[in-house]
């Protein structure tokens, strides 16, 4: 998936359609991953280029850049998202619903139909930096006139846990190679997938929650876990923090 510690400034109100992209390490908190007296502490960056979520009755298309996870990993293992602005490091940009409402193409852009779907983290992640995987437990948030400001498919105490184990790293490169000066790797096409997670029912969509069945009939939901599925094709970035400090 991804874990990113660059380019999060901008992360937390993105410009409408930019994408998220690798920005040097300035914003992984290095005081905070880096032991200097065991050595230990790794600053990480993981952008989504590209990937495809089934979840119920639908599949959604994952655009390039769309989401990432930053921060860095502590010698125990400890996660440290790369600010502390209560997105447990998770950053994403809204991903277009295909068929909006109804299911239909026509519906996709027209504003009353058109849903807009965000992944939002409810913890923290879990970071692998060994094996670059993740666990990683979120929401969906769902926009869209009709359904208001609270419509979700998952919540903090039931969230849609991922677990996106590698599949194949793709092959290793030194980031300098590509931006001089910046030490660290980057597996420009590392592979992962998490299957038969469950899914739960909607929730605060529309008035007193009084749409959460359409959305629900809509989407397949609640999913129980068999067919759903979440594959990417990622850029992992990776530096010890030994060569940061």
């Amino acid at each position: 998936m991804a874990l990113a510690g660059g380019g999060v400034a901008g992360a937390a109100a993105p410009v409408s359609g930019a994408k998220y992209e690798f920005a040097n390490w300035d914003t992984c908190q290095l005081d905070k991953v880096y032991d200097p007296v065991t050595d230990l502490g790794t600053c990480m960056t993981v952008i989504i280029r590209d990937g495809t979520m089934r979840v119920g009755g639908l599949n959604v298309a994952i655009p390039d850049g769309s989401l990432m996870i930053a921060g860095g990993v502590t010698g125990e293992q400890v996660f440290v998202p790369a600010a502390d602005d209560g997105t447990f490091g998770v950053y994403a940009n809204p991903i277009t619903v295909p068929g909006g409402a109804f299911g239909a193409a026509s519906a996709e852009d027209f504003g009353p139909t058109a849903i807009q779907a965000t992944v939002e983290a409810v913890a923290l992640p879990d970071v692998d930096p060994y094996n670059l995987a993740v666990q990683l437990p979120v929401r969906l948030k769902l926009s869209n006139p009709l359904l208001g400001n609270n419509c979700y498919i998952g919540s903090a105490s039931n969230p849609i846990n991922l677990s996106l184990g590698l599949i194949d790293n793709g092959g290793a490169e030194w980031i300098s190679d590509t931006v001089p000066g910046v030490p660290g790797g980057v597996w420009p096409q590392a592979t992962h997938k998490a299957a038969d997670f469950a899914v739960p029912g909607a929730t605060g969509c529309g008035l007193f929650g009084s749409l959460n069945w359409a959305v629900d009939k809509r989407a397949g939901l609640p999913s129980g876990g068999s067919g759903n599925s979440l594959s990417t094709t990622s850029s992992v970035y990776n530096a010890a923090g030994w060569e940061l400090s």
